[in-house]
Formats: structure tokens, C-alpha cells, sequence
């Protein structure tokens, strides 16, 4: 049998599974999300290669790495979340 709070989570486990069922579920839609966060610190790691103004280039390169950063705290605490 389960607890309050196990049956809670279940019930928020399925809500947030039916809901992004169109998208391919909960599994897709984070792993898209990982990719988006990707491209972006690509993007930005490229600029960073063109910039040629050194303390410019190094904020580049720490943006860069703070997007990478957060995004994977994101998508690890979102699958944890949601046991994907």
C-alpha cells in the first residue's frame, strides 16, 4: 500500500506524462530540452572563438559554461522529478 505521499507523486508522475504525451512524453520533451541547451552553449562557445577582444571573449566563455551548467542541474533534477 502506499503512502500520501508516494500516491501524490505518482498522481503528479502520471498528470505530467499525460500532458506531454502529444510531444512523445516526459522522456522526449526533456531530452529535447537537453539538446536545446546544447546548441545554445555551442552557439555561444562559437561566438566566443570569433571574438577577438580577450576579456570579452573569456565573458562569452563563462556564459557559456553557466548555460551548460544550469541546464544540466535542469534536466538531472527534472528526470530525478519525474523518474525518467
Amino acid at each position: 500500500m502506499l503512502s500520501g505521499l508516494d500516491e501524490g507523486v505518482h498522481g503528479a508522475r502520471n498528470l505530467v506524462e499525460t500532458v506531454l504525451g502529444p510531444w512523445g512524453g516526459s522522456a522526449a520533451v526533456i531530452d529535447s530540452y537537453e539538446s536545446a541547451v546544447r546548441a545554445a552553449t555551442d552557439a555561444q562557445l562559437s561566438f566566443a572563438r570569433i571574438v577577438a577582444v580577450q576579456p570579452a571573449r573569456s565573458i562569452v566563455v563563462a556564459l557559456a559554461e553557466l548555460t551548460r551548467d544550469v541546464g544540466a542541474v535542469q534536466v538531472a533534477s527534472a528526470r530525478w522529478v519525474l523518474d525518467v
